[in-house]
């Protein structure tokens, strides 16, 4: 009996280690690994609407508002309305008034400047200071008239101004960020009644913000619609593909948080700090090689993509101001009313008697600079020389940053007023009833001496006007695919977009991009004269090994490489043409030409011993054949090295390498961390057959010089670190280890059951 206790005890214990081990096992894959569930629901992206939750994981479910009892009643203000949401949305207003949306503030963490509208100036409508009621119209809040305002009171948020629905709620131009609460003339004299809206009505029908909501400022910033950005207008409010693939309204119908995400009521996006590199922006969707070709993934790492699918911007139908001169207002009717001059083809203004002369543009090509995110701003203490054009927000960034990009711009000019005497910019107080306005009395002196005085900064009393330049990143109105920039708009030698010499390319590098072969087909030019098929009635045999390339399966023509008598081969068919066969086309053997395609192929080997030859540098045709981008391969070499390095060739047959079957470029052009075009080895190089038996292998691996996987045996083995070790079992035994106890505790058992006892049978010898 004693013996059976103990046996069943024995495999009690060994059934519990045996479980203990794998329960471990599974909590440590558990936690190592993230739960694959595939019924289980993605979470939703917070909205920033009413009712999202601020955490961002919990989706949007609409809410019937008009069931709530608070918000059945009738409301005369706004911030009636606010004290109702807030009964149930308790946080909500004090989430608001830590962003930019409420404080109108931006400090800048890398430059240290104090930005945000309440402290630039800009050279459209120029600063908000003494101008509030007019400006704060597009505030998030109701009543700031003047810099007494309480950022504290949270009545005075506005919330119906992002969460209306109905499209009824508009807030009043000159009312501080109210509403109308009764019929209003805007403009005075005009005959436009702005009616005031049902507030009960709006209240009970609140959701997630919208295009709508976001454009009713972001639309009409600057004093109008299109004024300052260029790539944000009306005409985004309902737009097609053609003018924005993603906000389609009949396609993907992205609202403005579907990209400008928020979590407690923070939304993502900044002009005065900007993410240059898209990886928070196009490259969360569409990954760091959205396309098919390597080529122009490799733009990505210098060019935004903004640049080539943002091709033109003001594509909607409204007009875009691109000069806008102060110097030129004040110029009244004869019984001294305003004169507004529109243009008659487009029936926009181009004079106001009270802002001057305007200048605007469609379907505008982007500028094109350096920008790393960073903006450096003209605040109005800063002193600058009225000799050269102001800029007020320089973009930062060079070709030897390595944050920039070259980014596609509006560039906004203009005139404005300056303190002629300490030379720095000026506000004036434009807006208002009393006798030192601007538009009141259209007087310069006494305005910009209000201005200046409620803003705090000195003011000599003398002023003149000076040239001033912004600049705005552009970022909406995305082009379809389709109708994205090409090669030959950028890479031509005369009408090209980007000005390489302007941009910090020398001289040699700008050539190379400026002649770059374009692909070339009938169907893209209607050019049968200069297509492959045409060459082939004579060059045959070149053309069939064409046809086999990679030149031939990428449709680099035959022009891309040969031009005729200096013709740029991207005009097409000319006059020049017709003269081959007797004038002949060239042949360019220059590095330059191939490396027009191959960027990254051409860097490396112009820091190659290739490229360092005197007089004669070893270019790629020399190691390729032009037609089949082969090696040249001559007298039973087994590389295009053996061609010239006949001592290495000799010293080679003896060496363990050429026993492994290895040649040249086995070494020379393996590695990861180029092209392989410098042909010098690298660590990885050595370690793709050597990793497991190289001393140096591990340090290498810790030091992160290199990556261990997938190195010599075919295999995929991905190192474990000492953590994922420990994790693995108590003392660093693996899961599996207690197997052992059990199998002893099993082996003693049987031992018992069949008489094996030592004991026991010491006993029998006994008897």
């Amino acid at each position: 009996m004693r013996k059976n206790q103990l046996y069943i005890m024995g495999l009690l214990i060994a059934v519990v280690l045996a479980a203990a081990g794998l329960l471990w096992e599974g909590d440590v894959q558990a936690a190592a690994e993230p739960a694959q569930n595939p019924d289980a629901a993605p979470l939703a992206q917070d909205g920033g609407g009413a009712d999202a939750d601020s955490e961002g994981d919990a989706p949007f479910v609409p809410t019937d508002h008009s069931q709530f009892v608070e918000l059945q009643q009738e409301f005369a203000t706004g911030p009636e309305v606010t004290a109702a949401c807030l009964s149930c949305h308790v946080d909500s207003a004090k989430e608001i008034m830590s962003t930019t949306h409420w404080t109108w503030e931006f400090e800048h963490p890398d430059t240290g400047q104090t930005l945000g509208k309440k402290h630039v100036i800009n050279n459209f409508c120029i600063a908000i200071d003494s101008n509030e009621p007019r400006c704060t119209s597009c505030h998030a809040g109701y009543g700031w008239t003047d810099n007494t305002f309480d950022f504290s009171n949270e009545q005075a948020v506005d919330c119906l101004v992002c969460h209306d629905t109905t499209g009824t709620y508009k807030k009043f131009p000159t009312a501080a960020g109210h509403p109308a609460y009764e019929p209003k003339e805007f403009p005075p004299g005009s005959g436009n009644i702005w009616e005031p809206p049902d507030l009960t009505f709006v209240a009970q029908n609140v959701g997630l913000s919208s295009r709508e909501t976001c454009g009713a400022c972001h639309f009409y910033g600057g004093g109008g619609d299109a004024v300052k950005h260029g790539d944000m207008d009306s005409s985004l409010a309902n737009p097609d593909r053609e003018l924005d693939v993603h906000m389609d309204a009949a396609g993907e119908n992205f609202a403005c948080t579907d990209c400008h995400q928020s979590n407690g009521h923070a939304v993502e996006g900044s002009r005065y700090s900007m993410n240059s590199t898209d990886k928070e922006t196009c490259e969360s969707c569409h990954t760091a090689e959205p396309h098919q070709e390597k080529l122009l993934n490799d733009h990505i790492d210098r060019i935004a993509c903004q640049t080539c699918h943002i091709p033109e911007y003001a594509r909607g139908g409204v007009p875009t101001k691109m000069w806008w001169d102060w110097s030129k207002a004040g110029d009244l009717n004869e019984d001294g009313s305003i004169k507004i001059i529109k243009d008659e083809e487009t029936g926009h203004a181009v004079y106001d008697s009270r802002k001057g002369e305007f200048e605007y543009g469609e379907n505008v090509v982007p500028q094109y600079i350096w920008f790393n995110g960073q903006v450096d701003y003209t605040l109005i203490e800063q002193k600058f020389d009225p000799n050269e054009v102001v800029v007020v927000n320089p973009p930062q960034g060079s070709i030897s940053d390595p944050n920039a990009r070259i980014w596609p711009m509006k560039v906004f000019e203009g005139t404005q007023p300056y303190d002629s005497v300490n030379n720095n910019l000026v506000v004036p107080h434009l807006f208002g009833k009393d006798d030192t306005a601007y538009w009141k009395n259209f007087e310069w002196g006494p305005a910009i001496e209000t201005g200046m005085a409620y803003r705090g900064v000195p003011y000599s009393g003398s002023y003149d006007f000076v040239h001033t330049r912004m600049y705005w990143p552009i970022t909406h109105m995305v082009a379809p695919a389709e109708n994205a920039l090409e090669c030959n708009d950028c890479h031509t030698e005369e009408g090209g977009r980007l000005d390489f010499i302007a941009l910090g390319y020398d001289e040699a590098a700008a050539k190379r991009l400026t002649h770059f072969p374009p692909t070339l087909s009938i169907e893209v030019l209607n050019a049968p004269d200069n297509s492959p098929t045409r060459c082939s009635e004579c060059h045959e045999e070149n053309y069939h090994s064409w046809t086999e390339s990679a030149h031939g399966e990428n449709g680099v023509g035959c022009v891309a490489c040969h031009t005729l008598d200096g013709n740029d081969p991207a005009a097409g068919a000319g006059e020049g043409v017709s003269q081959h066969p007797a004038v002949a086309y060239t042949v360019n053997k220059d590095a330059n030409l191939c490396g027009a395609c191959h960027l990254d192929e051409f860097r490396d080997w112009e820091h190659s011993g290739h490229a360092k030859v005197e007089g004669d540098p070893i270019a790629c045709v020399d190691c390729h054949q032009p037609h089949t981008q082969q090696q040249r391969i001559d007298n039973g070499n087994t590389t295009s090295c053996e061609n010239c390095h006949e001592d290495q060739k000799h010293e080679m047959p003896g060496s363990t390498h050429a026993a492994a079957d290895l040649n040249c470029l086995d070494c020379h052009k393996n590695t990861e961390m180029s092209s392989g075009h410098m042909f010098n080895v690298a660590s990885d190089s050595c370690l793709t057959c050597h990793a497991e038996d190289a001393h140096t292998a591990n340090k290498m691996v810790e030091a992160g010089l290199v990556d261990n996987t997938d190195m010599g045996n075919g295999t995929e083995e991905t190192a474990v670190s000492p953590e994922e070790e420990k994790t693995g079992a108590i003392i660093n035994f693996p899961p599996w280890a207690g197997i052992f106890p059990a199998l002893v505790l099993v082996a003693g058992g049987y031992w018992v059951v069949a008489g094996k006892d030592p004991g026991h049978q010491h006993k029998e010898n006994q008897d």
